[in-house]
């Protein structure tokens, strides 16, 4: 993992070839290290990579760059969505990965492996697709046609993984304990991280005790465990082992509420298509045969999921960002911000939140020394904001510009990528 990742990271800044610098002068940088922006700051950019970063006025501006006055905007590192699916068969790359980079959503975790996404990849370092960095999944291992699989076929798909060039495992549900250990002995051979779901033969300690090195959706960890001497007493397992957790709040938040009526006035509808759009509105329609008590059990058990993650924070157990796109009403780029506001809400505060979705991918990743803040000799990832997201984590939704591998992209380009994803989907 810590060797194919930089490669990977490197390899898909192949795309930009600036012939000259970029300079943003007068910027509040957020570098993810301090609690508070730097102010008046410039930064050059030259290729893909930050040159130079200092106060305005005291940096020695390039001949013949691109300058941008950064004025009353604040720069973040680019955004990552540590839980993806990228949905169904036909996916259409043209259509959805635009829509995180137009969110500043410049990488993403693939949690279901499959070869065209692997093609994806290198179309993508090769220039010819706009898109995020994306890290790879095997297909998940204890789901659909690879559940209740033999101790012998679970070692077998580890090693095709390896062979395919999946950058992990992915752990599901339908796994005997044997299975599972077996899975997890041959990953290890093999040097490939193992993360996902809990199986349900297992506890989510055992899981961290095994050394899965992320467990999604709180699975292991239901509402039972939001008592404060059981939460303690398995976070500081996490805690010991390095378990990182990826709560996918917006997935579990928008499961919960499905019978709120608003969901089908929402109008980012628009950039989904048409076959999403029909199967969740249908699902908002099938909430009026629920059981009686059932939408109130629903929200009290988001209730204890939101104060769980809190408690995690506070534990020191790592976070990281995550959608779990295409569930209903997760929209490919925009829900992350939507991600990131819950978070606040369970108790994490605006810096700590946004690391969940800069910082600490790349601390998990093993991508620190070229992703996650804003330093120089990083890459250039960058969101530019019009309004600062540590007095409201919504902010983060009031997007200026991007800037990807080092390539400036204004509103009116965010905004042009959008009305082409409008008009792909809807066949325009």
């Amino acid at each position: 993992m810590l060797i194919l990742l930089p490669a990977l990271a490197a390899a898909q800044t192949k795309q930009v070839a600036r012939s000259y610098p970029l300079v943003l002068i007068h910027a509040n940088v957020i570098d993810m290290a301090a609690a508070k922006p730097k102010r008046d700051m410039t930064l050059i950019i030259v290729g893909d990579r930050i040159a130079v970063i200092g106060r305005t006025g005291k940096v020695r501006l390039p001949k013949a760059a691109q300058v941008i006055n950064a004025a009353g905007k604040y720069v973040i590192p680019g955004l990552w969505d540590m839980h993806v699916h990228l949905g169904d068969a036909d996916f259409d790359k043209n259509s959805y990965l635009p829509l995180f980079v137009a969110n500043g959503v410049m990488g993403i975790r693939i949690m279901e492996g499959a070869p065209e996404f692997h093609l994806w990849r290198k179309e993508s370092e090769s220039g010819t697709v706009l898109a995020p960095r994306m890290v790879i999944a095997s297909q998940m291992i204890g789901f659909g046609d690879l559940s209740n699989i033999s101790e012998a076929q679970a070692r077998e798909e580890v090693r095709k993984a390896k062979q395919a060039g999946a950058d992990f495992i992915k752990v599901h549900d339908n796994l005997s304990r044997a299975t599972y250990y077996a899975l997890v002995d041959e990953a290890k051979r093999l040097g490939l991280p193992f993360e996902g779901h809990t199986p349900i033969s297992i506890t989510a300690e055992e899981a961290s005790q095994a050394g899965q090195k992320s467990i999604e959706h709180l699975t292991g960890l239901g509402p039972a465990e939001a008592d404060m001497a059981i939460a303690e007493k398995w976070l500081a397992v996490f805690k010991k082992n390095q378990t990182w957790q990826c709560p996918t709040l917006i997935m579990r938040h928008n499961y919960a509420f499905l019978d709120d009526s608003s969901f089908a006035r929402d109008p980012r509808l628009k950039y989904v298509k048409p076959s999403w759009k029909a199967r969740w509105l249908r699902m908002t329609k099938e909430t009026e045969s629920w059981p009686q008590g059932e939408a109130a059990k629903r929200k009290e058990t988001i209730q204890k999921e939101d104060e769980l993650v809190g408690k995690m924070q506070k534990a020191g157990v790592g976070i990281l960002a995550g959608t779990d796109d295409p569930n209903p009403y997760v929209f490919p780029g925009f829900s992350l911000h939507d991600e990131l506001t819950l978070l606040v809400k369970a108790g994490l505060t605006p810096i700590e939140a946004l690391r969940t979705a800069t910082y600490n991918p790349a601390k998990f990743l093993g991508l620190l020394r070229m992703l996650g803040t804003i330093e120089k000799g990083k890459y250039a990832d960058l969101v530019l904001l019009d309004a600062n997201p540590l007095e409201d984590i919504s902010n983060t939704k009031k997007i200026a510009a991007v800037i990807i591998n080092g390539r400036y992209l204004g509103r009116e380009s965010l905004d042009k990528m959008l009305t082409a994803v409008e008009a792909a989907v809807n066949g325009k």
